[in-house]
């Protein structure tokens, strides 16, 4: 299989949550990306809207009850934790 590296832009939101399901699953962001992209072709727009309207919700929510200073920082701990 050939592999093709692309830059791709989020908006900080939905890139923060992406990186929290990848760091939960212990997964890298690339694979959770490719995993979504795949998975979404069995959804509908309708469905894929919804989701993605939930996604922003958590992410809105996470953002304002975390109370961390970096969520970078938060990911990479949540990531290596045992």
């Amino acid at each position: 299989m050939n592999w093709i590296t692309t830059n791709i832009r989020f908006p900080e939101d939905l890139y923060m949550a992406l990186k929290a399901e990848a760091a939960k699953q212990r997964m890298s962001l690339a694979a959770v990306i490719r995993q979504r992209l795949t998975d979404t072709k069995k959804r509908t727009p309708a469905q894929v809207a919804r989701i993605m309207r939930q996604v922003e919700t958590l992410a809105e929510q996470n953002a304002r009850e975390s109370g961390v200073d970096s969520m970078s920082d938060a990911l990479i701990q949540m990531r290596y934790e045992q």
